[in-house]
This record gives C-alpha cells, structure tokens and sequence, in this order.
C-alpha cells in the first residue's frame, strides 16, 4: 500500500480530523514564514496567506478523500440563492458592525462620521472577498458546516466552527493583524456569526457566494463611531456582540436547532450523496 494510498484512507475515516490537522501544520507553517520576514510588525496585506489556511486544509482533505475537488469548489457556482438571503447576509453584517452606532443615534447621542472615500471601503470589500478572509468560507462553511451537520444538529455544528474559527485567528491577532479588548467576547462575538453564517449557508442549499458576501461584509470598517454617552450594556459587551448574540438567538428560536431551517432540509455534503435529512428541492429563483 503505496503511502498516498494510506493518507486517503484515514482522511476518509476521518475527514474533519484531517482537515484540522492540515489546518494546524498550514496555519503553523505560514504564521513561523510571517514572523521570520516581518516580526511582530506585520504591513496591511501580510497575512493574506494565513487567510488562506481554511480553503487549503478543505482542498487537501477533498483530494486525499477522493472526493470532487470540483464539486467542492463548484460551491462558488450556487449564485442563485434569492436575492433576499444576500440582503438578509449583507444586513446583518453590516448593522451589527454599526450596531453601537445605530443605538447611540436613535438616542439622540452624538455620533461621528468621519469622510472616507468610497474607493477605500470598495478596496477593502474586493480584497476581502476575493483575496482574504471570506475565502475561508471554503473551508468553515463549505467544507466543515455540511459535515458536522450530518453526525450533529446544525447548531452544535455552527458552534463548533465558530469556536474553531476563533481560536484560528488568535495567532494573527497577537502580531498585531487584528485586535480584540476580551477575548471571551471575542469568542461570543465569532461564534454567534458562525451561526448566522451557518444558518445562511443551509437556507441557501450550500451557497458559499451568499456566505462569502455576508463575511466580507462583517469585515468592512465602521462608518460611524459614537461620540457622546453609549448605553450602560456597551461597557459590558460590545454593541456588534450584542447583536450577533440576538440574531442567532432568534434564528435558533425561528428555524430550530437541528437544521437552522424551516423545512428541515440540509444541503449535501459536496462531492458525495448526503446522509440523513433530505435535501432541500430545486427553486424556481
């Protein structure tokens, strides 16, 4: 038995293992380059391969599985979600990003809005969605959310890469690539979008561009920043906290726990036939 050969059958009996594993060694790899080239002073566009782990680990454990590289990726294709599921991603991302903001001027506190071309926040999204993070997506959502949702709920599942995802995403932050004040906070704040992503992603039959859409959207800079008196619950938990905290509480509340969805459906694993709850139908959109 030819040691490929061995590697496929382990990554088959245990895809997600592999697939964290791949995650591990990668992220390891690319974050000891970084810190060996540019220390603890990482310039803007560095770390853009470290973003690139997710996709990476999901393709090499597609491929060492045997699966459909092309089916994997073939995700991207699923544009035809409804247009409300992008409005209903790029919403949420975006009021909770403003979500301090929106409550301290509905209050009547002085909020401030400093100019900022409209190239920047275009810059940003594009360099987002096609060069960083959102292609994560590929690997929590496409690769990991239809997995884990076989052997648990959907919710379980959803929490768990969130949990995954939080943690991932510490190194960088540490060098100073990203910033957080409390790290449980942090982890509230990632693992509640894990669950809004995951409930877009299931609602849309496996739609990464919707995903992808909603997570480039989360991570575009504020417009707005409260000047005057916040209310009292923001010195306990941030305002985009908050709100992610709610939206998953009523999506749970709405859908249920066991699929995130109305109908009860998941969408299949790609690349090979589902096992379990039924998969939604084709839609007339």
């Amino acid at each position: 038995m030819s040691r490929v050969t061995a590697l496929g059958q382990r990554a088959s009996h245990s895809p997600v293992g592999t697939f964290l594993v791949v995650l591990i060694l990668y992220s390891g790899l690319v974050a000891t380059a970084l810190y060996a080239v540019f220390g603890a002073d990482f310039p803007g566009l560095a770390p853009i391969p470290y973003a690139w782990a997710p996709m990476v680990s999901a393709g090499v454990t597609v491929w060492l599985c045997g699966e459909s590289v092309r089916d994997w990726l073939g995700q991207l294709r699923n544009l035809r979600a409804g247009l409300h599921w992008y409005v209903a991603g790029i919403g949420i991302m975006m009021i909770g990003t403003e979500a301090e903001t929106v409550v301290a001027a509905l209050l009547g506190a002085d909020v401030a809005v400093p100019y900022a071309p409209v190239g920047q926040y275009v810059f940003v999204f594009a360099v987002t969605l096609f060069l960083a993070g959102a292609l994560e997506e590929l690997g929590w959502r496409g690769f990991l959310q239809p997995r884990l949702q076989q052997r648990f709920s959907a919710l379980p599942a959803s929490v768990g890469i969130g949990i995954v995802w939080g943690l991932w995403h510490v190194p960088m932050i540490l060098a100073g690539a990203g910033d957080f004040t409390v790290f449980w906070e942090y982890m509230l704040n990632v693992t509640t979008q894990s669950v809004v992503l995951g409930w877009l992603y299931n609602n849309t039959d496996g739609s990464l561009p919707v995903v992808m859409i909603a997570h480039a959207s989360h991570n575009m800079p504020s417009v707005g920043t409260p000047t005057g008196d916040a209310p009292a619950v923001f010195t306990v938990l941030s305002g985009d906290a908050v709100f992610y905290l709610c939206c998953a509480l009523l999506i749970t509340l709405y859908a249920g726990s066991q699929t995130l969805t109305r109908d009860g459906s998941l969408p299949d694993v790609p690349g090979r036939l589902g096992e379990g709850l039924p998969r939604r139908g084709p839609r007339a959109d």
